[in-house]
């Protein structure tokens, strides 16, 4: 029985992951250097501690993250300001599918508590989840188990009642890792082969994800 179902934000719930490419692409180019898209790949789901040190190791200058952050950051600012943030096809059908069977929706996700808060809230849709865990709140960020780990023990159920819902190869193996089934939704990238087969179940869409809670049986009023 599925109690609670946890949510990665960016590249899964909100539409994001294009809007932060573009806003990394004009900061690189800002600062001259040559933007990698396999880089941005890589930092995808990672928390900003871990993005940092990505960057700026494989750049080699341990300045260039603090260089293009800030202007990322800024060009981010406008562009929701003035396109808002679009939430991804079929989220609002699954949520009301969950909240109608008694099953708690969580966000799990690398970016702040704060500023999850604000665009959730943007977004509109804040209040269709019981909680978020952010990248600030836990010691480790994905790849890690920490952040599964502690949203099952913000709803106090066992994980073997819990799911993830992961658009990235970290957060898959984050999720994993924390002993809770995952289901992949692509968004951008593929992931690897070997970590996709970790998930149990793979959809091209939000609103499968429906289909997978009643074939298993995983929740409490199905029908």
């Amino acid at each position: 029985m599925i109690k609670a179902v946890f949510f990665d934000m960016d590249g899964t719930v909100l539409d994001t992951e294009p809007m932060y490419k573009k806003a990394w692409k004009a900061a690189f180019d800002k600062e001259t250097h040559e933007f990698s898209e396999e880089l941005f790949n890589k930092c995808v789901g990672l928390s900003v501690r871990l993005c940092k040190k990505l960057i700026n190791e494989t750049y080699g200058d341990d300045k260039v993250f603090d260089r293009t952050f800030p202007f990322a950051a800024s060009w981010v600012y406008n562009y929701k300001k003035a396109n808002g943030i679009p939430v991804k096809a079929g989220f609002v059908e699954l949520s009301d599918f969950l909240d109608a069977n008694g099953v708690k929706s969580l966000i799990v996700t690398s970016t702040s508590h704060n500023a999850a808060m604000e665009d959730l809230t943007s977004s509109g849709i804040a209040n269709r989840f019981f909680g978020v865990v952010g990248g600030d709140d836990t010691e480790r960020g994905k790849p890690f188990p920490d952040p599964y780990a502690r949203a099952a023990e913000i709803t106090g159920f066992g994980r073997g009642e819990c799911i993830a819902v992961e658009d990235s190869e970290n957060g898959v193996s984050s999720a994993v890792s924390a002993g809770i089934r995952c289901v992949y939704v692509k968004d951008m990238l593929d992931i690897p082969k070997e970590v996709e087969r970790m998930a149990f179940r793979k959809v091209d869409s939000l609103g499968k994800i429906i289909d997978i809670i009643k074939e298993e049986g995983l929740c409490r009023t199905c029908r």
